[in-house]
């Protein structure tokens, strides 16, 4: 699937102040370069982020070089080595907010941090995936598949925050504006795009996900999935990418596994892997 640049669909079209993108040496340049000849102005920071502390250059764009000297200051602060939870907090809350996340979203957002990162509950020892701890916490019976942000690997969604909510109101009115700049700007592509993030989802405390199929006793439109699901696969980007494998030996344990009310699936270990049916307000 060609990759959709929502954001910056949103950006030129005034619709969000500003964005923060992590690239490689190689490519930054050309991304630097490709929103400068849109009329944004760009600034840059080098830093190791992530999990594995590759090092990377920020890139960040906006419509003015003061906010986007501003969304480089924000995040200057949260490079530091031995900054304490209160001030990543702080200082995270700083940069959603510049960045135009709504802020019920980005304020749930600085709450896990100062809960510790991964923890599912306040003085929890085991750490789990932070996508996992925010799926938990945002779930609900019927998510609205235009909050998504599970697939970014995949190179599909429509936001690049997390929802505080997979219903929040705030979180949907962005959303919706995305949704129709990308049918206006990349209507080939909206299908696949549609079809990726309305897939019932399962994710897992090691941040393992899978595509969910409906069983054939439950009938379309008749709300989340309980019961023993049909089948499940690893997500991959449409048509023919390639699937992790770590997903793959996930999705092959969770492919018969009973699902309550709740979206839990029952028998996969414990904390046991949320569903996220996205499917049922198709």
């Amino acid at each position: 699937m060609p990759n959709i640049d929502t954001e910056g669909l949103a950006l030129r079209a005034g619709h969000k102040p500003g964005l923060r993108i992590s690239a490689d040496t190689i490519s930054a340049q050309d991304i630097a370069a490709r929103y400068q000849s849109f009329g944004c102005s760009v600034a840059l920071a080098h830093a190791r982020v992530g999990r594995d502390r590759r090092p990377r250059v920020l890139i960040y764009v906006a419509p003015t070089a003061q906010a986007a000297i501003g969304l480089r200051a924000a995040e200057h602060h949260l490079l530091e080595p031995h900054i304490s939870d209160r001030d990543r907090a702080f200082f995270t809350r700083e940069l959603g907010l510049r960045l135009g996340f709504p802020t019920c979203c980005v304020d749930a957002f600085a709450a896990r941090i100062l809960r510790g990162s991964g923890h599912l509950h306040a003085g929890d020892r085991d750490r789990h995936d932070d996508d996992f701890v925010a799926a938990s916490d945002g779930w609900v019976a019927r998510p609205d598949w235009r909050l998504n942000s599970l697939l970014m690997r995949h190179r599909a969604r429509l936001i690049s925050f997390t929802p505080c909510r997979l219903d929040c109101p705030a979180a949907l009115a962005q959303a919706a504006i995305i949704l129709g700049l990308v049918h206006e700007h990349a209507s080939a592509t909206a299908p696949v795009l549609e079809d990726m993030l309305k897939r019932p989802l399962a994710i897992g405390p090691t941040g393992a996900r899978a595509w969910l199929r409906r069983g054939a006793d439950h009938q379309a439109g008749a709300g989340p999935i309980t019961g023993t699901i049909a089948g499940a696969e690893a997500p991959r980007e449409l048509p023919d990418g390639a699937p992790d494998p770590d997903d793959v030996a996930h999705a092959r344990s969770w492919s018969s596994a009973e699902i309550d009310a709740s979206g839990h699936l029952l028998g996969c270990g414990l904390p046991a892997p949320r569903l996220l049916d996205f499917a049922a307000l198709r």
